[in-house]
């Protein structure tokens, strides 16, 4: 099970209250980027420079916002597991890169419905893994429209996005850049659901009068399911309608959820469907199946709120179980387990700290068709991990990570792995 900078459960939290530039910079925050359940920034005002010398005002005066986000990371096995050429993240000394860039546009202006807007992503990414498919290429990650309509009880998104995103909750914390890593699931993504690379599609959510159940309910053009980095060659720059091996993928997540305030603490209930009419290869008969399909369920709760100004800080709970077809995925089943507190302590509240434990159940059917071609291929694997990530300055999180998995590849076999990862995200 790979924990490296995946992507894991979205807690809406407040920056403007701990950090604050010489104006309001909270106030960009209307503009911030809609839709997903995690952003990659959680606030204006986490960033390096809050009002880039004023130009982020005169941009949001005209409707704009812009942001961007540098990372770069090292994982490696300090198990030292070289026999074998690299079959997992770590086995060989792993750098991973991005940078990312995010514009906003506020579509109320020109007619649409209030908080509606338009929103644009341009990425690289390189990692010296190639396996995962982030390939050194400049590419548009996000070219999608956010509208809600009915008083926000119905909201639309439609256009080029990367749907993992938008669903399940595959980060922990308030941003992608605040948050301590821990065990994340494959198995979404291994149903087609794009992590990297966007595909077309649109998605409706619908809440109840009090805002807290929803149905969402999404329709897009799958991943391919020849495989990340086959996907990401074959969408090079983001924007293709079709790529090879990819149909239709139909996605439905019905949940309950109450984001923390005073005396109320955050929870977190939903459980999902995918169905995806793309060909992938059926294990036992060795001829391709016309369909895949994968199921889910995953609850996060706020267990303490030792802090009544600041009530997302805490220790929470958080846990997942996916299930798949074995006679067309490598993946059959997961669950995994992450402890996490968010500002664990007083002097510290914008640091993240969590513990992990996960279990991967490879599938049978394909460690046997693996064996009848001549290689061994394992039927589990385990992963305990820990992370922390420290808020250095404004907009700069440092994440450090060991992370013990038994049986770290499906085939080959190999010797356990003991991951080092350390991690600089800088938001300006």
């Amino acid at each position: 099970m790979r924990s490296e900078g995946l992507l894991l459960t979205a807690l809406l939290m407040s920056a403007s209250g701990l950090v604050q530039a010489a104006s309001d910079c909270s106030r960009f925050d209307k503009l911030q980027q809609k839709g997903p359940e995690t952003p990659s920034i959680s606030s204006a005002c986490d960033t390096v420079f809050p009002e880039w010398g004023g130009l982020r005002s005169d941009m949001v005066d005209h409707g704009f916002l812009a942001q961007f986000q540098l990372l770069t990371n090292l994982t490696y096995d300090i198990a030292g597991n070289w026999k074998n050429k690299p079959n997992y993240i770590g086995q060989r000394l792993t750098t991973g890169n991005v940078i990312a860039t995010n514009i906003t546009y506020d579509l109320s202006r020109i007619g649409f419905t209030d908080n509606a807007q338009l929103n644009f992503g341009a990425m690289y990414t390189y990692n010296n893994f190639k396996a995962i498919g982030q390939d050194g290429h400049v590419a548009v990650n996000e070219l999608s429209i956010y509208q809600p309509l009915l008083n926000d009880r119905v909201i639309l998104h439609y256009g080029y996005s990367a749907w993992l995103n938008y669903f399940y909750g595959l980060y922990l914390g308030s941003s992608t850049a605040s948050s301590a890593l821990g065990p994340t699931s494959v198995m979404l993504n291994q149903a087609g659901l794009p992590s990297m690379k966007p595909s077309p599609g649109f998605d409706v959510r619908i809440f109840s009068e009090n805002k807290r159940w929803y149905d969402h309910f999404g329709v897009l053009r799958s991943q391919s399911s020849d495989g990340l980095r086959a996907d990401a060659e074959y969408n090079t720059y983001g924007l293709r309608w079709k790529v090879p091996h990819a149909g239709t993928l139909v996605i439905n997540e019905i949940g309950y959820r109450v984001n923390s305030a005073q005396d109320l603490p955050m929870t977190w209930v939903r459980g999902g469907s995918v169905y995806n009419k793309t060909p992938y290869f059926n294990y036992n008969t060795e001829q391709e199946e016309d369909n895949t399909w994968s199921h889910y369920l995953a609850a996060t709760h706020q267990l303490t709120q030792p802090d009544s100004s600041l009530p997302f800080r805490g220790w929470y709970i958080d846990g997942k179980t996916n299930y798949a077809p074995q006679n067309r995925n490598v993946f059959a089943a997961d669950a995994s387990l992450t402890l996490f507190s968010i500002g664990p302590f007083d002097s510290r509240p914008s640091d993240m700290l969590s513990f992990g434990l996960a279990y991967n159940k490879f599938s049978d059917d394909a460690r046997r068709y693996f064996k009848r071609h001549g290689s061994n291929a394992e039927s589990f694997s385990t992963t305990a991990s820990t992370a922390y990530t420290m808020r250095v300055s404004n907009g700069i999180y440092w994440t450090n990570q060991l992370a013990w998995t038994h049986h770290p590849s499906f085939t080959p076999k190999e010797d356990d792995a003991w991951n080092v990862l350390t991690q600089i995200v800088i938001n300006l």
